[in-house]
């Protein structure tokens, strides 16, 4: 299951309605439940709510910034994280601004502006967007602005078999784009920068990868976090809320946590399998970080964090068409019409559950059938949308496949590279109601002269 007591989503999902989605809103497309997001969210903001005094959520509009669904995680208390101008804009128009934080590594003056003026948390992760807001308050058009500092521990949140990936992911942690290091002074430098500058200076943020399934990993990396947050609030700062990101992983996910070990392992013909994805332990991991907080005295914080995929990956399938079958000597392909440009996380190498349906009835998979290459309909080599899958001996043209957790990078991460963007329906019982509509040629060369 996805999200603690929540049902497990798409099990009634039957032949008979793939084909009425398929058929009514064509393919490839995205159908999402509704019913089973709201459930999700519902169960883990009622964890998260009994585990801290002063607990806040914040939707990750990054990982699915489809209208009707924050619509629905806001008509049950949460907030919205948001990384970009575009996403503050429906943000503001969802819910209100103080429930509202703004991420990510590029913040425009006008965005800032904005922000500031709206009463919207900023957290500052550039000095550069520090001296835009005091040019701004100089030149009358801010007064104040709430403000957060975004820090990264440097700490590894993964373990693999591969130790060479372990390791190269431990020094990637450490030189990560984003955040300021606390090992270096660089963290306590910002947080003077930002204290003298006379703005409210209230949050400490920290967001520590993706999908994240050790919660021993992820509380051991959050320590130093705690720290330092002790540390301001014992220097006189008036931190208020640790936000301490997102990144919990989902069950029914596979990423490839592969090193050079692995690819000189593969030149000699063996092959290291990855260990499959267990469910982040969410219960385990507020105990554990509501004891850190008591014991570091910081249990009056109002305790944030800013859940994605964990929240939307299983309510969203995809629904994609078989194109055709190649049978080549040593590779067997199968061709569908979704490829990268929707789906565009397969990249890391991601392993989903797949359903195969023809004419109205499910076509069951064997232990004895073929293993294939899933390509999608992209006119480069890389577009392959999972490999070494098990697919029905029988699979054709025309058939319908219908990939599991597609919820999360997958509407706001879309392209039109080759292929138009994909259209959402929202189950309904029937035929689907459209809430993401298909792109369209005129939609792509709108912006042409």
């Amino acid at each position: 299951m996805l999200a603690l007591t929540s049902p497990e989503p798409f099990t009634d999902l039957g032949a008979e309605e793939i084909e009425v989605l398929a058929e009514r809103h064509g393919t490839p497309l995205f159908v999402y439940d509704d019913a089973y997001f709201r459930a999700s969210v519902s169960a883990f903001l009622k964890t998260w709510q009994s585990a801290f005094a002063h607990p806040k959520a914040y939707l990750s509009y990054k990982t699915n910034y489809m209208p009707a669904l924050c619509r629905s995680a806001h008509a049950l208390g949460m907030g919205a994280d948001v990384v970009s101008g575009f996403e503050m804009e429906l943000a503001l128009k969802l819910c209100p601004p103080s429930d509202i934080v703004f991420n990510g590594p590029l913040k425009r003056a006008g965005e800032l502006e904005r922000a500031a003026r709206d009463g919207i948390t900023i957290n500052i992760d550039l000095a550069e967007e520090l001296e835009t807001l005091e040019a701004l308050r100089t030149s009358g058009r801010i007064t104040t602005a709430r403000l957060g500092l975004r820090v990264n521990p440097g700490l590894p949140v993964f373990a693999a078999r591969d130790r060479s990936f372990v390791q190269a992911h431990a020094a990637k942690q450490r030189s990560a784009k984003f955040g300021w290091p606390l090992d270096d002074g660089l963290a306590g430098h910002m947080a003077e920068r930002i204290s003298a500058s006379g703005f409210s200076f209230e949050t400490v943020h920290a967001h520590l990868n993706s999908q994240i399934t050790d919660a021993t990993l992820f509380l051991a990396a959050l320590d130093p976090v705690l720290c330092f947050v002790a540390g301001l609030r014992a220097s006189g700062r008036q931190i208020r809320e640790l936000n301490v990101g997102g990144g919990f992983g989902v069950p029914g996910m596979q990423r490839s946590k592969r090193g050079w070990w692995s690819a000189l392992k593969a030149t000699m013909g063996e092959r290291l399998e990855d260990a499959p994805d267990e469910t982040f332990d969410m219960a385990a991991f507020t105990r554990g970080l509501a004891r850190s907080l008591h014991e570091h005295g910081l249990d009056d914080l109002r305790i944030g964090c800013e859940p994605g995929r964990y929240l939307m990956s299983a309510g969203m399938v995809l629904v994609a068409r078989v194109a055709g079958l190649k049978v080549l000597p040593e590779k067997r392909w199968v061709v569908i019409d979704a490829g990268l440009n929707i789906l565009p996380t397969a990249a890391f190498g991601e392993r989903r559950r797949l359903r195969f349906f023809r004419a109205g009835e499910e076509l069951p998979v064997r232990d004895d059938d073929p293993d294939c290459t899933i390509g999608g309909p992209l006119c480069f080599e890389g577009d392959i949308v999972m490999d070494r899958a098990r697919v029905p001996a029988s699979l054709a043209a025309g058939d319908l496949v219908v990939l599991s957790d597609a919820g999360a990078y997958t509407v706001s991460r879309s392209t039109n590279f080759n292929q138009l963007r994909a259209a959402v329906a929202m189950r309904d019982g029937r035929d689907g109601t459209l809430v993401w509509r298909r792109e369209t040629y005129d939609d792509v060369f709108s912006f042409s002269d």
